[in-house]
């Protein structure tokens, strides 16, 4: 279940993301696909750190993927990718 949830949060990252920066170039597509990688980044990290685990929707690791989603996001959009 942790792994589809961080999909999940990924997903719901991206969509209020887009909201936020409305006028960002790369459309839709592009910012779900940054918001889902991040999060799964920052979720293996939280894995890797002991913070949570790939099996049960760990609310630390949850945090730390939101956190990875919201990042990558945000570096893309000063980067302009």
């Amino acid at each position: 279940m942790g792994l589809l949830s961080w999909i999940i949060i990924g997903l719901s990252v991206g969509f209020v993301t887009r909201y936020v920066f409305p006028g960002r170039p790369g459309g839709l597509i592009a910012t779900l696909a940054l918001a889902i990688i991040g999060s799964l980044v920052g979720g293996y990290i939280g894995v890797f750190f002991n913070y949570g685990s790939l099996a049960v929707a760990e609310p630390r690791a949850q945090l730390i993927a939101l956190a990875g989603a919201l990042l990558m996001v945000l570096v893309a959009k000063k980067l302009r990718i």
